[in-house]
């Protein structure tokens, strides 16, 4: 399995205000996937992960992501 640091660019929206934001997460990717894009659905995933530590009136929303590097796990 691979991992991969992903650059992830997001806003976090409460009422009246928002807050723009990045973070550089390293996500453990399949080597081989059903799915032509295999980091949407990690990044999916660490949006839901973030989601759950906001508070009830606050929501994430994911502008742009890419990986910007890749590391081997043997």
């Amino acid at each position: 399995m691979s991992t991969y640091k992903t650059y992830i660019s997001y806003v976090i929206q409460k009422e009246g205000q928002h807050a723009h934001g990045f973070e550089i997460a390293d996500l453990a990717l399949p080597k081989y996937s059903f799915y032509l894009d295999n980091s949407s659905q990690q990044v999916v995933k660490w949006a839901e992960e973030k989601q759950q530590k906001l508070s009830s009136d606050e929501k994430i929303v994911i502008l742009n992501f890419f990986n910007v590097d890749r590391k081997s796990v043997v």
